[in-house]
């Protein structure tokens, strides 16, 4: 499932200016736009922190991540399907609020139809 690419545009707009590498081991050629298009996804996967440790009941995992404002649970199955031996069954994230996240942190703030971010305090 690639439902975390749905937030793609937002993520690449936030990560504007974000220049961490993300080290290949096997790919296209450095510099193309292939390696480029590989990079993409690779980085934005860097993006998700895990929190706790993954619960495994049976042939069910639940993992808890925070990718930038929003906090999700991951439902993974066992399956022989993908390399992992875990596909994602279930993907639920709610959003959670920037300002309490550190003294640097941006804050949302709602004026009409309009969301003002704000980088400065």
């Amino acid at each position: 499932m690639k439902r975390p690419l749905l937030l793609l545009p937002l993520m690449l707009a936030m990560l504007a200016g974000c220049s961490k590498p993300v080290p290949t081991e096997t790919g296209p050629e450095p510099g193309t736009a292939a390696a480029a298009k590989e990079l993409a996804p690779n980085f934005l996967l860097q993006m998700f922190t895990v929190v706790d440790e993954p619960v495994i009941d049976g042939d069910t995992a639940t993992v808890n991540a925070v990718i930038l404002n929003q906090k999700c649970v991951l439902t993974m199955q066992r399956t022989n399907e993908t390399p992992y031996g875990w596909l994602v069954s279930k993907q639920s994230c709610v959003a959670t609020n920037l300002s309490t996240q550190g003294a640097n942190s941006p804050f949302v703030t709602g004026k009409g139809a309009q969301v003002v971010i704000h980088a400065q305090r």
